[in-house]
């Protein structure tokens, strides 16, 4: 079983843009969903296939909740203050 990277509360950035791969309802495929460095909090961990791991990210600013892939993240080096 794959573990994973990253748990659910972590603050994580986006390696890359992030487009509409066609599961993210109400905008075409290959829409831009992210830039590069966006930053947000995992709220579930699951997998597909039993092959990757899928996160569920909610990208506060960007008003988006979006499934992204392990090799599409990278832990937020900033620490955040409740």
């Amino acid at each position: 079983m794959i573990e994973p990277k990253f748990k659910v509360g972590d603050i994580v950035k986006t390696k890359k843009k992030i487009r509409n791969d066609g599961t993210f309802p109400g905008l075409p495929w290959g829409e831009l969903l992210l830039p590069k460095g966006a930053e947000g909090v995992v709220i579930d961990v699951g997998r597909f296939l039993q092959t990757q791991v899928v996160y569920v990210v909610n990208f506060l600013e960007h008003g988006k909740i979006v499934g992204c892939l392990e090799h599409e993240l990278e832990a937020c080096n900033e620490i955040y203050s409740i």
